[in-house]
């Protein structure tokens, strides 16, 4: 059978176990965590350790936090890595800091957002160079259970995805809160006010994701000449907004950059 351990049960780790559970029942999933009040809180269906004891081809799924990571390798037994498929959700720690310290190769690194927790997640995944095609494949298997996964080949495209990805559904909230702000305004209730806006960015994702239906495209076409929203697409690009919000993104990325070292 095969085996998923997953080291770390804080929020991602325990997102990525749920979903493990619910999404692959046919896998044995395994959750290393040292803390013993966390442990005892812990889904009764994954098997729970304190210490991570290897088996050759497991798919381990660090989700540490990166200060965390040092120790963790230090008490690995010599070798303990050396036929897993490793990956990684830990921000700013690169592969080639992966296979040094855990001594292999087959490394990747994941990026999720916090909507993998109602498995929407964009999760952003960059293997090593020397990862072959079925552990990619494998990893992305077992990261789809939260959300949508995609492969990119260029370790510095995760510094921009963590800004868009990453970052991203924050930023989004932070936008969101204009719309709750108005309709409040407006007279509605703050339930109404969330939903009214929820249902927007739900219902906008849905059809950005239909074929050949781009963002451009998507609000040219809502906007009739002289109408409501050519109004309001007019007043956002004379406050510069669509800059504004590239400025925060490359902002997000360079600080991510410079987290990574």
């Amino acid at each position: 059978m095969e085996r998923i351990v997953v080291v770390g049960a804080g929020h991602m780790g325990s997102v990525i176990v749920r979903g493990l559970l619910d999404g692959m029942p046919q896998v044995e999933v395994v959750i290393v965590e040292p803390s013993a009040d966390r442990r005892a809180t812990l889904d009764g269906r994954a098997e729970v350790a304190a210490t991570y004891e290897p088996r050759p081809d497991d798919l381990l799924v660090l989700a540490i936090p990166p200060q965390a990571f040092d120790s963790f390798a230090e008490g690995l037994p010599p070798g303990a890595c050396a036929r897993a498929t490793v990956v990684s959700i830990m921000a700013g720690v690169r592969l080639e800091t992966l296979a040094s310290a855990l001594g292999t190769d087959t490394v990747l690194r994941a990026m999720p957002n916090l909507a993998s927790r109602v498995g929407q997640s964009m999760t952003v995944l960059c293997p090593g160079d020397e990862v072959p095609s079925g552990g990619v494949d494998r990893a992305k298997g077992a990261l789809s259970v939260i959300g949508k996964v995609l492969v990119v080949q260029d370790e510095s495209l995760l510094d921009a995805a963590t800004a868009v990805a990453g970052s991203g559904p924050a930023l989004v909230a932070y936008l969101a809160q204009s719309f709750t702000d108005f309709a409040r305004g407006a007279g509605f209730s703050p339930e109404d006010a969330l939903l009214l806006t929820s249902q927007v960015l739900r219902g906008t994702a849905d059809v950005l994701s239909e074929p050949g239906v781009t963002p451009q495209s998507l609000y040219q076409q809502a906007s009739t000449p002289h109408g409501t929203t050519a109004e309001g697409i007019a007043t956002l690009r004379e406050h510069r907004v669509g800059e504004s919000v590239r400025t925060a993104l490359e902002a997000t990325t360079e600080r991510a950059r410079e987290l990574a070292g």
